[in-house]
Order: structure tokens, then sequence, then C-alpha cells
């Protein structure tokens, strides 16, 4: 199942030169246009990434070039199956990112958190969507109507509501907000959303149940549409060095294991299992349909 994200790795070994670092940048074909994502830095011009933001559905294509030298690598295509759930990431902390369900039918969304068949998170939807005007008037002696200054007209704000039927599934909640920063949202194409970060405000915990010993809380949240963030990545779920720190005790062990960084970068040493994030085709293929 997807996760929402795309772990891509390249071999710079073969092109003549010693590159130390890359330019990743997608696409949507072979050949572009393309927008840039991240520099990475290469490990023995070996170089691995992970793109926490794809558009879902969607096939696309990867160009890397390399510094120094300029040798150039495209892969793909890669797609991130939606699998009919809600996404909502962090492209900066990709290990908190939430994958959300819906009810199975309106009869169960009426009951108690859609209980028992429901998973843990249950997407419940979004709030009223305001386009915020970007104008002011001044009155103007002596004239009939007032002197408009305008501008274009704010992409939009709302709010989104989350359900949460366990402790373990309000922590993971409230670790997707903690990092304080915009998030993707991400909606089925029946919603006809396009994939927009946000700037959640004020996030609100309410108790769900008369008896607040059970775990059921619901999440709510404004939000505003922002540009992506930029900025270094922590890590993914499998990839980042608390949870590498958690299944190696001490350095020596991890040399001991026989994985490569490539391999701890893309999170193999920790899962067990190579990546299998979208699928591709060549090369370079990705995941279950890959080559």
């Amino acid at each position: 199942m997807s996760d929402g994200t795309i772990t891509i790795t390249v071999d710079f070994t073969v092109p003549a030169g010693t590159q130390t670092t890359a330019t990743v940048e997608r696409g949507p074909s072979a050949s572009g246009p393309w927008t840039l994502l991240d520099t990475v830095d290469l490990l023995g011009q070996m170089g691995t990434y992970t793109d926490t933001s794809p558009p879902l559905d969607t096939p696309v294509w990867y160009r890397w070039t390399g510094s120094p030298g300029g040798a150039v690598f495209v892969q793909g295509p890669f797609t991130t199956l939606s699998d009919g759930k809600v996404f909502i990431k962090d492209p900066l902390r990709p290990w908190s990112n939430l994958s959300l369900s819906f009810c199975g039918s309106s009869q169960q969304a009426l009951s108690v958190m859609c209980a028992p068949q429901a998973p843990d998170l249950v997407w419940v939807g979004l709030g009223d969507l305001t386009y915020e005007a970007d104008a002011n008037l001044f009155n103007v002696y002596q004239a009939a109507v007032p002197a408009d200054v305008f501008g274009r007209r704010k992409r939009l704000n709302g709010s989104l509501s989350i359900f949460s039927k366990t402790l373990a599934a309000a922590q993971a909640v409230e670790e997707l907000f903690t990092g304080g920063g915009p998030l993707q949202l991400q909606l089925p194409p029946v919603y006809g959303w396009a994939d927009a970060f946000i700037q959640p405000g004020d996030v609100t915990e309410s108790y769900r149940h008369p008896d607040q010993r059970k775990p059921i809380r619901l999440w709510t949240a404004p939000f505003v549409v922002v540009d992506r963030p930029v900025g270094p990545q922590q890590g993914t779920f499998f990839a980042n060095w608390c949870v590498v720190a958690e299944v190696f005790d001490t350095f020596a062990d991890l040399t001991a294991s026989g994985y490569t960084w490539a391999q701890v970068a893309s999170g193999e040493a920790v899962s067990g299992e190579p990546a299998l994030d979208g699928y591709g085709e060549g090369l370079y293929g990705d995941g279950p349909y890959g080559d």
C-alpha cells in the first residue's frame, strides 16, 4: 500500500569524474518541464532521495544532475497510488505523515467512530472554504462611490477535521501537527481538490465520548493555503536516525549488519525490505511493477 511518497536511488559511478552532490528535479514527462526539488549529498557517488509530495495517481519522472561534471540521469515513470485515501503530509518531517481512511457507509458514520470496522484514523472532512478578497475601499470627498484598490483574490482559507480512535492514533495526529509548519493535503479526485500546501492554525482536540476514558478524539484545525516549504528533511518513517538507533544499539552493530549507507538512507536497513514506493519502468524501476 502506498504511503504517498516515492523513493529513488541513482548511481554516478559510471560517468567520468567524482560527483559529490546532485540536484533532483521532478517533471510530468521524460523531457520535463522540470521543477527543482532538492540538492542531495552523494555517498560514494550514490544518491537516495525521497519525494514526499508527489501528485497521486499521476506518472512522474525525475532528473538527477551531478556536480561537478554535470552528468544527468532521468528516471521514471513512477506513480504513487492514492488507494482512495486522504494524505496529510509534512514534507520536511515525512516520518509523521498520516494516511486517513473513510467510514464504510453513512450508517457506520452515525455510529461511534464507525466501530468496529473503521481504522484508527478517519477523515471527517473539510469545513467551508473562503477565498478572501484583497481589496480596500476609500471614501472620496464629494464622490458618490469610494475609490477601490484591489489585488488578486487569495487562494483560500478553510478547516479540516480528523477522528482518532486510539491513544496511539491520537499521538500520531499530535506528532503531525507538532512541527508547526506547512503540511500537504491530498484528497481523492472526487473532491475536486488540487494538491495544496496548507498552514494550519490552532489545533483543537475534543473528547467525543461521554466517558472521557474512551480514547475517541475529534481534531479540527483552520488552515490557509501557502507555498511549498523549503528546508532539509528529517527522514522517512524507516529512514531517520531515531529509528536507526532503536534497531541498532551501536555503530558497530550497524556496520556488522552489512547494510550500505544507501540502504540506510532508503530505509531498507530498518524495514529489512527494499523500498516499494510507487512503481517504475526501465533501469531504475522501483516497486512491484518495476523492472
